[in-house]
């Protein structure tokens, strides 16, 4: 009689046994299809998002981070929530009817170069992938932008924070570094019709942040150098940029910024070419949606400087 109760009770612990394992099993199974079903969606949404962004779509020979984005986030998929880029980051063409477009040219016509490589923008919408946005990933966007009006530009990717750290440059000697550069991209594209150094601003959100057209856009701010000694010509290229935005979006523009004396560069290599102009396109609190819009903006009034240029 006891050895048929033991035989019962093991019988009993078995059958537990088999359903705890059969509940593991399932719940690991269901686990694994749900984290590829999220890998799928989310490489479906990131494709669709930066299939026509060549800025992390192409492939490069340059090792800078913000060229590797795109392979930096597949990487880390599973970490993020499906409908991140395709509810925040997304990158629209431009919905402004375009009463110019230009016929797309191998010549490059604007080069975009950043002094200050290193500026870098809010982590909001991509704190899951541990990616900071910075100048240069603006940069790149707009080239996209321009692309998109088929106006050719050049983005400057070398990386200008390891050129001086190798000559023992601080910060202060930025604009010497980036000099380089424009100097080599001035020789080998004579012709620009613009050599745009982009940074950002250290405003606060309050200051760098509006809303055109229901969305919310970084601000922009012009600085021209007063210590360069033909910076009339300079100031007047900026000023008819500036014109137009104030026509089109006038509460986009923070107007521009006259700068000299101690403690400020005062140049900001415009003495090389009266082509040369710096924009601040918002500040360190805006996020890539905020970049995003506005370079959406920026991209049709450089257009439009172009036109009237002609």
């Amino acid at each position: 009689m006891r050895k048929r109760f033991k035989r019962k009770r093991k019988f009993k612990y078995k059958i537990v046994i088999y359903l705890i394992s059969f509940v593991l099993c399932f719940s690991l199974i269901t686990i694994i299809s749900d984290k590829m079903r999220l890998l799928i969606s989310n490489e479906v949404i990131i494709n669709s998002v930066f299939k026509n962004n060549n800025y992390v779509y192409e492939n490069k020979e340059n090792n800078h981070i913000t060229v590797k984005l795109y392979s930096h986030i597949k990487e880390n998929l599973f970490n993020s929530p499906v409908n991140l880029l395709k509810n925040e980051l997304k990158i629209d063409q431009t919905e402004e009817k375009i009463e110019f477009m230009y016929a797309e040219t191998v010549t490059p016509r604007i080069y975009i170069y950043n002094s200050h490589q290193g500026e870098t923008y809010s982590m909001e919408y991509l704190e899951d992938y541990n990616i900071v946005p910075d100048v240069l990933m603006a940069s790149l966007i707009l080239k996209d932008k321009l692309k998109n009006i088929n106006i050719s530009s050049v983005v400057e990717e070398s990386d200008i924070l390891k050129y001086m750290k190798e000559n023992n440059l601080n910060h202060a000697g930025s604009y010497k570094a980036s000099r380089v550069f424009l100097k080599t991209a001035i020789n080998t594209y004579p012709n620009m019709d613009l050599y745009i150094d982009l940074h950002r601003d250290a405003a606060t959100h309050k200051v760098s942040t509006t809303t055109i057209n229901n969305k919310p856009c970084a601000k922009v701010l012009f600085v021209i150098g007063l210590e360069n000694p033909n910076y009339e010509k300079n100031l007047e290229k900026v000023n008819k940029l500036n014109n137009i935005i104030l026509e089109k979006y006038p509460e986009l523009t923070r107007g521009i910024m006259k700068k000299k004396g101690y403690g400020v560069n005062g140049i900001y290599n415009q003495d090389l070419d009266e082509r040369v102009i710096l924009i601040e396109i918002g500040g360190n609190e805006n996020n890539i949606e905020e970049i995003n819009n506005t370079l959406d903006l920026i991209a049709l009034v450089i257009g439009e400087y172009l036109n009237e240029e002609r």
